[in-house]
């Protein structure tokens, strides 16, 4: 198989930019990340839970998507020089898909942006600029820079193609679960799983699922839609907020939480999460940092897959829904692993004074495998 054939520009016809050129560049292979079953989990839950991982994607989240299809219409259009504004992921995607184009990027971070992320958007060569405030302050600022300097804006929620490019995600989760559930059948319509769980942060992302779906729909490739579920930090809940208290207004929130690629004050695309919740009857919920913290180890421990807790968010909602007998036995449940945890292993508050430790001999280690029931 040939770099790019099961990238997301398979589906060049349902995306508004032209395939990029260069079939062996990182820029043309985004997509195509494995949809797993996950075995263990399932030992344990009883349910059908299926993981679309897309922490393997070539900067380590599902944001390259995104960066891709922007970049092309950036490439497509001769435009030199990306600016956006990000709480880590979408700058590092950004980076990663501008170097692999030939561009310039700028990235507006906030402050407290991880140095893992930082590593890896100045390793790209991008221009990493630190805001003395929040993402949202970063955002503004992005923004009215595009305005004033003509610099073209990534900004999610503000450039219409970020959309365009996570929606892809949809597409491959209904087409590979048919493959694996139909089995070379050929039904009339592709399989579409009852339940999508999302982590939520400025919303953009749970948005371009949704579009996914309804796509599929539109052109009759799926005979219905998925309940879509979208999980929030508790720390950082404008979202929930607004859809629990049945508003159409997204109210500001002064963001605080360990899962900092959905950290937002000030939602960029919460109108459009919200109906994507109500148009599916899914939900929209928060879980709180321990349950956040709790389900990265799980995850990785249960799975082998190591997300971030901005993804691992997705396991702690599937958590809360099956405790609620939400989600039943039977029905095929995605979860949505949006980044990788090598992004920020600090997540994790290892303590490394608290690691067994042994003199170099092998009674030494025997006595710590027996004490930790390894051995008997």
């Amino acid at each position: 198989m040939r770099p790019g054939e099961m990238s997301l520009w398979r589906f060049s016809g349902l995306i508004p930019v032209s395939t990029p050129d260069d079939n062996n560049n990182i820029l043309s292979t985004v997509g195509g990340t494995p949809l797993v079953y996950a075995e263990q989990l399932n030992s344990a839950l009883g349910d059908r839970v299926w993981i679309k991982n897309d922490s393997l994607l070539p900067t380590g989240s599902l944001k390259d998507r995104a960066s891709a299809v922007v970049v092309s219409h950036a490439l497509e259009r001769g435009i030199e020089v990306i600016m956006t504004a990000s709480t880590g992921n979408a700058g590092v995607a950004l980076a990663g898909m501008a170097a692999a184009g030939g561009l310039r990027a700028v990235v507006l971070a906030p402050s407290s942006l991880p140095v893992g992320k930082a590593a890896q958007i100045i390793a790209y060569g991008a221009e990493l600029v630190l805001v003395d405030g929040s993402y949202s302050d970063a955002y503004d600022v992005a923004v009215q820079a595009s305005t004033e300097m003509g610099i073209y804006c990534r900004n999610t929620g503000y450039n219409p193609l970020t959309i365009e490019g996570k929606k892809t995600v949809s597409y491959e989760i209904c087409e590979q679960l048919t493959d694996i559930l139909d089995k070379g059948n050929n039904g009339a319509y592709w399989k579409v799983p009852d339940v999508v769980i999302v982590p939520v942060g400025d919303g953009n992302m749970i948005s371009g699922v949704h579009k996914g779906f309804a796509d599929l729909m539109a052109i009759g490739m799926v005979s219905r839609m998925p309940k879509i579920v979208g999980v929030q930090a508790e720390g950082s809940a404008a979202i929930t907020n607004a859809y629990k208290n049945g508003e159409s207004v997204i109210t500001e929130v002064s963001s605080r939480t360990i899962a900092d690629s959905i950290s937002a004050d000030r939602p960029a695309d919460g109108y459009r999460a919200i109906q994507a919740v109500k148009n599916t009857g899914g939900q929209c919920f928060t879980v709180d940092d321990k349950e956040i913290a709790n389900s990265v180890r799980e995850l990785a421990a249960g799975t082998g897959i190591f997300a971030e807790a901005s993804a691992a968010v997705a396991y702690a909602g599937l958590k809360v829904l099956q405790k609620n007998e939400w989600v039943k036995a039977g029905d095929n449940v995605v979860m949505l692993i949006t980044g990788h945890g090598l992004k920020n292993v600090g997540d994790l508050n290892v303590n490394m004074d608290r690691l067994a430790r042994i003199k170099p001999s092998v009674a030494a280690l025997g006595d710590i495998l027996k004490n930790k029931e390894i051995i008997l």
